[in-house]
């Protein structure tokens, strides 16, 4: 072979060696390891962002928003194609979304990405826009979202619960319901410049956002409020560490308001407590169950002091001699309700407490619930009977007592709290609901009976006479339990019990007080909450003659878009109404309402941002702070509406 030709051949064969090893790196790259190549050209090209979905609406019993997300917008800048980072720094600014400085150093890094603010309302956000469009400075972006906001000014936070700048749930509904209220986010994906030319961000939807569903509380907000407002001002009278207030229907378990003091905390569910006497409806209520008492049997209180063994005495605030049952309900006495208690005896004492739900969570569905403290028999000691009998030795809840007073007041049947009544999608159908749930049958009707009656004695004439109101019946218990710590009752700290149902016959509204550790003008409960459980009742009993509306109750769902455009119209505190329709009103005091009905009168206080309260429904019948009273730095007017027949 030719030398000539022996170099052809080589180039030939060499061309054909380096032929194959690209085929074999393109077989290797395309084939055998396509998906990792093509994950590594997706991280340098490609980033994804969340598009966050708009969350459900919580709503009271009768679809009032107490959680809503209003339209928002999350703003976000690409710093690589910012023209003029001086310029877009200072309308920016200007906006509120930060000093002049850190907005510079934002839109000069050196990154494709840097969020400008999370939240930014409705109206900033097209103000905004328009503005950078006028100064034609682009690659600022704006994504849709919510922002939370609690349209009755943080009535029942601690029932609602919070949620994070990034929609993360914190405690409350909005964490038991997240599933529910969540919705599905969507999925924004942008393209880069493989080359690393500059170029804007070119962007599709990988998926469009699904707005959550709504739940429907079974809480009344007007209750719910006027319970906050007695609760804070009981704490703050009587210097108290906190205290709460459940207000139940009886007849299905519904809870119509859950206020806790301080506000953010799970009083009613979490604080275990000695309910001292407060719990003798239930040691009363067991031994009548059982027929081992009657309401006339007679009881020798050996002058208020009961030895009980290990030479300890259970005392009387208020000794006396010989006295029947009824009697000593009304006086409160410990010795009488110790007596009765040995008439039980362990066993059968320690299956009416766990049958009235004490020792077991109520499921009520919030989170941390505590059981509470039943000792098996087993572990008391000889005296655990007779000091059980009169709330001593046992841990409770709130939300246990307001259940057990419940069970008496609707004729013996133990109902889990209802909180949550249904979820609804944004069209008002119902996806899912709950029903009433009875728990067990703890007494007889007939011994429910003897017990309400001897418990109305209790305010009118015993321990309970700060919550009687003229012309209504109502039955209540008060009691004041010791603190103990490590064992030993501490002086001076006490638990102020009072709970009560009306009216006597068929109840319709039961309302449980506890405030902790009063320090200040009084410490027993019939001094310190049954002034605020009368406060609450009058005001349920002036919005209605029935206390409560009927049982279980469920209007007709609202419009979403209704609910939001009031919602903004709320909180920039404009009125909608024709200006040429309606006088001007005085400047510098507040207008007359009254007789109006809640739009008009929305529309007249709007005129003079005067933003309003309004509890109950049909027209204006009172007014606070009363008409043509000057303008306070508040600039707030409650409303209290009802029919004028």
């Amino acid at each position: 072979m030719k030398p000539s030709q022996r170099k052809i051949v080589i180039l030939f064969v060499g061309f054909l060696v380096l032929l194959g090893i690209i085929i074999a790196r393109l077989f290797q790259v395309q084939i055998l390891k396509h998906d990792k190549y093509a994950a590594i050209a997706a991280e340098q090209q490609v980033f994804l962002t969340k598009i966050p979905a708009q969350r459900g609406t919580i709503y009271d019993r009768y679809m009032r928003p107490l959680a809503m997300s209003l339209p928002a917008y999350q703003v976000f800048a690409d710093p690589e194609m910012i023209s003029d980072a001086k310029k877009a720094a200072v309308v920016l600014a200007d906006f509120g979304l930060g000093d002049l400085k850190s907005l510079y150093a934002k839109l000069t890094k050196d990154a494709r990405f840097v969020w400008l603010d999370r939240r930014l309302d409705l109206e900033s956000s097209l103000q905004l826009r328009k503005e950078l469009d006028d100064r034609k400075l682009s690659a600022v972006y704006f994504e849709p979202t919510g922002e939370r906001t609690l349209p009755l000014d943080n009535v029942a936070l601690n029932v609602l619960g919070h949620v994070s700048i990034d929609d993360e749930p914190l405690g409350g509904i909005e964490q038991t319901m997240d599933d529910y209220l969540r919705g599905r986010q969507g999925i924004r994906r942008f393209f880069r410049d493989a080359l690393g030319a500059k170029r804007p961000c070119v962007e599709a939807i990988v998926s469009t956002p699904e707005s959550g569903n709504s739940v429907v509380l079974t809480i009344d907000s007007d209750l719910q409020e006027v319970a906050e407002r007695e609760l804070d001002q009981a704490v703050e009278e009587h210097k108290a560490k906190g205290g709460c207030v459940i207000i139940v229907d009886p007849r299905c378990g519904d809870i119509l308001a859950l206020a806790s003091n301080p506000r953010e905390t799970d009083f009613p569910v979490r604080q275990v407590f000695e309910p001292g006497s407060a719990f003798k409806i239930c040691t009363i209520s067991t031994a009548l169950d059982l027929g081992r008492v009657d309401t006339t049997m007679m009881f020798d209180t050996f002058g208020g002091c009961l030895p009980v063994g290990g030479g300890k005495f259970i005392r009387d605030d208020h000794p006396g001699g010989v006295m029947d049952l009824r009697e000593g309900v009304r006086r409160s006495s410990n010795v009488v309700a110790a007596l009765v208690a040995r008439r039980i005896g362990k066993r059968d004492f320690y299956r009416y407490m766990h049958a009235f739900g004490f020792g077991l969570k109520t499921g009520v569905g919030l989170e941390g619930e505590s059981r509470g403290l039943l000792k098996e028999p087993d572990q008391w000691s000889g005296r655990s009977l007779e000091t059980m009998g009169m709330g001593q030795e046992i841990g409770v809840t709130a939300m246990q007592m307001a259940m057990a007073y419940s069970a008496v007041a609707n004729g013996g049947t133990l109902y889990q709290p209802r909180l949550v009544k249904a979820i609804i999608d944004e069209n008002g159908n119902v996806m899912k609901a709950w029903a009433p749930r009875a728990v067990r049958t703890v007494v007889k009707k007939d011994t429910c009976v003897k017990m309400a009656r001897m418990l109305r004695r209790v305010v009118e004439s015993g321990t309970g006479t700060q919550a009687k109101i003229k012309g209504v019946e109502i039955a209540g218990k008060t009691g004041t339990g010791q603190k103990a710590l490590g064992g030993v009752y501490v002086s001076g700290k006490y638990t102020a019990v009072f709970g009560g149902f009306l009216p006597v016959e068929k109840p319709t509204m039961m309302c449980i007080v506890v405030i902790d550790e009063p320090m200040a003008n009084g410490y027993y409960g019939g001094v310190v909450s049954a002034p605020v459980f009368k406060n609450i009742v009058e005001f349920a009993l002036r919005r209605d003659r029935n206390v409560v509306p009927a049982q279980c109750y469920n209007p007709k769902p609202v419009e979403q878009k209704q609910v939001v455009a009031k919602a903004v119209q709320d909180r920039h505190h404009k009125g909608n109404a024709d200006e040429e329709a309606q006088p001007e009103p005085k400047t510098g005091v507040y207008p007359s309402v009254v007789g109006l009905t809640l739009r008009d009168a929305a529309d007249v206080l709007a005129k003079s941002n005067i933003k309003w309260r309004a509890f109950g429904s049909g027209v204006v019948l009172e007014q606070k702070p009363e008409p043509l009273s000057p303008l306070d730095e508040a600039k707030l007017c409650s409303l209290v509406l009802g029919t004028t027949e």
